[in-house]
Order: C-alpha cells, then sequence, then structure tokens
C-alpha cells in the first residue's frame, strides 16, 4: 500500500498503520503532542485506538542532513456512519502558511474518492481553522462545542 507522492519541495506518503515503522509512528505521535497537547493546552487522549484502522497521510521534507515530519493527518473509513473522518490534521509550526495544509488535504481528498467513492467526508475543525477548509470545500454545520478546550465545529465535503 505504501504510495510516495512527489512533490515540488516535500515528499507525501499514503501508509497503513502496519506499514509505519517505529520511528515513523514515534515522529507522528511527537508532531500531535507537540502541536495539539502542548502548544494548543490541548489536553485529551490524542492515542485513541483508532490509529490502527486509519489511512495516515505524512508529509517529509528534508532538512539538512535530515528527513523531518512536516504535517500529517489521517482518515478511516466509519462503517456505522457510512462515512469518511478526517481527523487529527496537524502542521510542525515551520510548515505553516506555505500552502502545505491545502496541499496534503487535496491528496486525501483524491485519495478518499478514489477509496470511497460517493462517500461523504466529515471532520471536525477547530474553529480558527474553519475558513481553511471552507476553502477547500467543506461546509459546517450545527453548532461549534469544546473538544480537549478549544471550540471546534463539524464540517462536511460532499461530492
Amino acid at each position: 500500500m505504501k504510495n510516495t507522492l512527489p512533490t515540488s519541495t516535500y515528499n507525501i506518503q499514503k501508509m497503513s498503520f502496519t506499514e509505519l515503522s517505529l520511528s515513523q509512528f514515534y515522529q507522528v505521535a511527537k508532531l500531535r503532542q507537540d502541536v495539539f497537547i502542548i502548544e494548543q493546552q490541548s489536553i485529551y487522549p490524542d492515542l485513541d485506538d483508532m490509529d490502527g484502522e486509519a489511512i495516515h497521510f505524512l508529509c517529509w521534507a528534508s532538512v539538512q542532513t535530515d528527513v523531518k515530519l512536516m504535517a500529517y493527518a489521517r482518515y478511516r473509513f466509519c462503517d456505522l456512519i457510512n462515512q469518511v473522518k478526517i481527523e487529527r490534521v496537524v502542521l510542525a509550526v515551520e510548515a505553516r502558511s506555505k500552502g502545505l495544509g491545502k496541499q496534503l488535504m487535496q491528496e486525501i481528498i483524491t485519495d478518499i474518492q478514489t477509496q470511497h467513492a460517493g462517500m461523504p467526508i466529515s471532520l471536525s475543525s477547530q474553529l480558527a481553522a474553519q475558513a481553511f477548509y471552507q476553502g477547500l470545500g467543506f461546509v459546517a454545520e450545527g453548532d461549534s462545542y469544546d473538544d480537549g478546550g478549544i471550540e471546534h465545529i463539524t464540517m462536511w465535503y460532499r461530492f
């Protein structure tokens, strides 16, 4: 299932959970922790037992002699509610405002359209990111709600 998609400066990988090496998953967990828990001061159980059923998108950049995880997101098909959920969208501080989030989300949406044609896509957006997702075609639905101390809103992408 490994699928490396070259981009102008970055390398985006699509992987199942079992394809992630321990080192790669450690970097994913560290990025999520650094941004969601430390930077945003949101205390919640990030390791939620859903990573095993998700498809993971990792975006790497070469930084001097190292390769660094710059962005990450996962999605999973929710059979019981007949939808696909995009979750844990996160960018390293130095990757923000460079179009990388948009590029990552477009890759994910394209993959979902291929793998789960016609399925509605949902995500839980922080209110501060709502305009970003609207720019990708997502529509807010319902009232905002607190999730880990940060206001969120449910958003939908329908084909």
